[in-house]
């Protein structure tokens, strides 16, 4: 479970300050029920223009990853889970910028029916013993039948999961799949005609274009806020929790809460999920999205309803890295310090042990579990990955047979 704090991650070796948790209720919270409705009184309908204005960007892992993150109306897709799950991408054209663009007002129009509030009630261990702890995020319906896109730490460890819809009703969902590796994961509630997002390519996005975030900062009390923006910045390289992200850079407001909720662009096409924030004093406007391009391919793969993405390659450790500062402080070599090896693990028969310290796979040197995780990646399971270790000074050469990393179960 992501706690409401601040975590560190690592941009191009700079220390920032990140959310990636959901909203954390607190005992003197005050929450209304209503669902604020997000429509905009109806205005007199402007001439429709074609225009460059696409795509996305930014935060909460936190919705904040610290946040981000990301997360219409029109989604279409070409099939259900019989053969063809799959949920079609649309572009909005290459327009020149000379032409107009839609209003922030008909942009929510669109997508805002299709973002919802999604409350977690879990369980947490305390000194006290065991009790109840309650968070939120949002997130977005990506089919008419009731299946809604967030990230991944939203609904972690969840025992109960409940949907708000924009229009005040209330459903309890069911985990379809989650995948921790990219910080997503689809649920679903039990109805039927529901407004459901189109979904846009965060290929084409420009830096300066529109970008407009819609989630629930702080609680459903603040359900369908609306902020805006700009695409400040397209693929931002940022790594949390050992793992690597690309992401867009949005000055689109995002705060705990927007985790999960969409990013969408002039055309109201969902471009990103919203997801991570920085929130180093001194510093504003900068929150991040995980590209709807890049999630697509896990969206869909989850919509199958296996639970979680199939092939992944696992070593089976858990590991720090060791800086160079650590390296000279504690005399051991910069590289990944391997903490633990998982029973049964491509890594224990190959004789990996605790205290070893990784720093080359096949062939390449690694300084980081970042590094490590990019060689790793580029095999599948099954496959064998050559490691070269350190241990008691002396460098070893071991083969792991690489597992197939398994679904992560909320406990």
């Amino acid at each position: 479970m992501y706690d409401d704090f601040d975590k560190n991650v690592s941009d191009n070796n700079q220390e920032y300050s990140y959310s990636w948790h959901p909203y954390e209720h607190k005992k003197d919270d005050v929450y209304k029920p209503d669902f604020v409705d997000i429509t905009p009184v109806p205005k007199p309908k402007k001439e429709k223009k074609n225009h460059p204005f696409i795509k996305y960007a930014a935060t909460l892992v936190a919705g904040m990853l610290v946040g981000a993150v990301i997360f219409g109306s029109g989604l279409k897709y070409g099939g259900f889970f019989d053969k063809t799950p799959q949920i079609v991408q649309q572009s909005a054209g290459n327009v020149s910028y000379s032409g107009a663009v839609s209003s922030v007002a008909d942009v929510v129009k669109k997508a805002g029916p299709s973002v919802v509030g999604i409350s977690c009630t879990k369980t947490v261990m305390s000194f006290f013993g065991q009790s109840q702890t309650s968070s939120s995020g949002s997130g977005f319906i990506v089919k008419e039948d009731g299946y809604i896109v967030t990230n991944q730490h939203v609904i972690e460890g969840a025992k109960k999961i409940t949907v708000l819809l924009s229009n005040g009703d209330e459903y309890e969902a069911e985990l379809i799949g989650q995948d921790v590796k990219t910080d997503l994961a689809v649920i679903k509630i039990s109805a039927n005609g529901l407004p459901f997002a189109e979904i846009g390519k965060s290929s084409e996005l420009l830096v300066g274009e529109v970008a407009v975030a819609i989630g629930n900062p702080l609680g459903l009390e603040f359900s369908g806020s609306v902020t805006t923006g700009c695409i400040s910045a397209l693929n931002r390289t940022m790594t949390v929790e050992g793992r690597q992200y690309n992401l867009i850079q949005t000055d689109a407001a995002i705060n705990p809460g927007n985790s999960g909720g969409p990013l969408v662009n002039s055309s109201g096409q969902v471009i990103g999920i919203n997801s991570v924030k920085i929130t180093l004093d001194g510093y504003e406007g900068m929150g991040f999205a995980i590209p709807i391009d890049e999630a697509m391919p896990i969206i869909n793969e989850l919509l199958t309803g296996q639970g979680y993405i199939k092939g992944r390659p696992q070593i089976g450790i858990s590991t720090r890295d060791i800086t160079e500062k650590m390296s000279n402080y504690y005399e051991l070599p910069v590289g990944i310090y391997v903490i633990e090896v998982m029973p049964f693990s491509g890594a224990e028969k190959a004789g990996i042990k605790s205290g070893d310290v990784i720093v080359k796979a096949d062939g390449q040197e690694v300084v980081d579990n970042a590094g490590l995780e990019k060689v790793k990646n580029k095999h599948k399971a099954g496959e064998e990955l050559i490691l070269e270790i350190i241990r008691d000074g002396e460098k070893k050469t071991v083969t792991v047979v690489l597992g197939e990393e398994k679904p992560y179960e909320n406990e």
